[in-house]
């Protein structure tokens, strides 16, 4: 990526919670009047604009050469198998190991496994894999790295964490949290995407800034989760994963400071 090229954070998140919440707040308000089909197709467009305002900005600060580097980081994969192993395997596993331990101490209440079938679970890596696009192309493509300019990768963490996390608030009232779970179950979201973007970080610091080991991590988890084994939708097994969560983030945190940022 050019160093020179750099895109204000301000503007990137101001653009990227003007566009979708416009998007998701009008479908709150007339959500009664849209079919579920029509109402789901527009509630993706919502999560696309973080990597519509990437490409926007990007454009309009660097032209059609920063927007061919921007999307050029979706093929960087050759990196060492350890960031493969972080991005794949690491979220995923403690979220099953999550599960059991629920299942253990709650078998009254135990989750369990989704039957798959091959055409719902190709939807939904479909689905997971458009939304995920959408979103990295925002946050790891051009949030982090111009954070990263301007602050430490713990800083950045931080602020990027927060905010991707608030941006899901009126997403989460589309589908339905606040009256499943009641809001407690943000406050548990916040917690679970902190500690989530710290770990992003530490991989996407340490690949060459790829955007494609984010993408895939995210689909991971999403797939393993909404579709295979959905421990999030048990509190209290939730609560057991983002525990083991921000272990892992005060582990890594240390190796964090040592990588290198990726910065605009």
């Amino acid at each position: 990526m050019n160093k020179s090229t750099f895109v204000s954070p301000a503007k990137f998140f101001i653009m990227t919670y003007i566009l979708s919440w416009s998007i998701w707040v009008s479908l709150l308000l007339g959500s009664s009047q849209i079919s579920e089909g029509l109402s789901n197709i527009i509630r993706l467009f919502g999560i696309l604009m973080p990597a519509m305002s990437a490409t926007a900005l990007t454009a309009y600060y660097s032209g059609g050469l920063g927007v061919k580097q921007l999307f050029s980081r979706l093929k960087v994969w050759r990196v060492s198998g350890k960031w493969w192993l972080a991005g794949i395997v690491v979220y995923p596993v403690l979220l099953v190991i999550a599960g059991l331990l629920y299942n253990l101490f709650a078998p009254q209440k135990a989750i369990s496994i989704l039957p798959i079938e091959i055409v719902s679970l190709t939807a939904n890596i479909i689905f997971l894999s458009i939304a995920a696009i959408g979103e990295e192309v925002g946050w790891r493509g051009v949030a982090l790295p111009a954070l990263q300019k301007k602050y430490s990768p713990i800083t950045s963490s931080l602020v990027l964490g927060l905010l991707w996390s608030a941006w899901h608030l009126p997403f989460w009232l589309l589908i339905g949290t606040l009256s499943q779970f009641g809001s407690f179950y943000f406050i548990m979201n916040f917690l679970f995407i902190v500690p989530t973007t710290f770990f992003i970080t530490w991989f996407f610091n340490n690949t060459q800034g790829s955007i494609l080991l984010p993408l895939v991590f995210h689909v991971a988890f999403n797939v393993v989760n909404v579709a295979v084994f959905p421990v999030t939708m048990a509190i209290e097994a939730f609560g057991i994963f983002i525990v083991m969560q921000f272990a892992v983030m005060f582990a890594i945190i240390p190796r964090l400071r040592k990588a290198k940022p990726f910065t605009l």
